[in-house]
């Protein structure tokens, strides 16, 4: 087995370090400042597993749809980050359609994510973090490119109607880790009262 030199492996664990930075940060607090219980089951691991899956999705294409209202962007493929590390915040054991809004999804280990990004760095890699209640729906996208920068992350909310029995878009959030002070980046709303507010 080929030995990477010492400096590619310092570089490739610092990146590790980074990405799972980025998931145990977000798993001691949810978005609404609320405790995420490490041992106590949450909601998200009583669903039955197609409803799970299905608020999954329903968040990538929120997404999806957002990022193209907000910056005209489109995706040739979005990679996901399947990261269970035993915490409360890991990714459920669901599968994804392989299009969601006509864009190809991919779910892969965080490792396979770093080795692809350092192949290509215009590769869009997501960890998404999910807190899936009975009357309410939390993700946070954290997104990677440009060889597994930090790029921006979106915070999109749901609300359960329970007329409808189906989970409805609330809010979306975006902040921009790309600004002149990334220690203190721009959160702002693109999405609330059932429409896109992109001019903020």
């Amino acid at each position: 087995m080929k030995r990477l030199p010492c400096t590619k492996t310092v570089l490739l664990w610092s990146i590790c370090l980074s990405l799972a930075a980025c998931s145990n940060h977000t798993a001691e607090k949810s978005l609404t400042g609320k405790a995420v219980p490490e041992s106590a089951p949450a909601d998200s691991l009583t669903m039955q597993k197609d409803d799970l899956a299905k608020i999954y999705v329903q968040a990538i294409a929120e997404f999806i749809k957002a990022a193209n209202k907000k910056d005209k962007i489109t995706f040739d493929t979005l990679f996901f980050g399947k990261h269970v590390y035993g915490q409360a915040d890991d990714f459920p054991d669901i599968t994804l359609p392989e299009t969601i809004e006509q864009t190809p999804i991919r779910l892969i280990t965080p490792e396979l994510g770093l080795k692809k990004q350092q192949e290509r760095k215009s590769l869009v890699y997501i960890n998404l973090i999910g807190w899936v209640e009975k009357e309410t729906a939390e993700f946070l996208l954290v997104v990677f490119s440009n060889g597994a920068a930090h790029q921006y992350d979106y915070t999109i909310d749901f609300n359960f109607n329970p007329t409808q029995k189906e989970f409805e878009l609330d809010k979306i959030f975006f902040e921009n880790f790309l600004t002149e002070r990334p220690e203190k980046p721009g959160r702002v709303i693109i999405y609330q009262d059932g429409k896109y507010h992109v001019g903020n």
